[in-house]
């Protein structure tokens, strides 16, 4: 999992998505590789954040904010539904 931590991610509040995921993984003991990039491309689009399942593809869910972190967990990382 990607979260675009660039100077537009950052001002829409992707480090406040960044800790919640970091948060979300901690709490239920998951093992996922949670990482920082720069620029996406679609600034319009932040905070933005790539689920990347190995198999099936890349996700990228725009605008997410801190209190969508935890369905995005439960319904695509952990129950594999976007």
């Amino acid at each position: 999992m990607t979260v675009g931590l660039s100077s537009c991610g950052i001002a829409a509040g992707a480090a406040h998505v960044f800790d919640a995921f970091r948060k979300e993984f901690e709490e239920k003991g998951l093992g996922v590789l949670l990482k920082r990039t720069g620029c996406i491309g679609m600034c319009y689009r932040e905070p933005l954040v790539d689920v990347d399942t190995p198999g099936e593809g890349r996700v990228t869910y725009g605008g997410v904010t801190p209190e969508q972190v935890v369905r995005i967990v439960e319904e695509h990382i952990v129950g594999g539904v976007p």
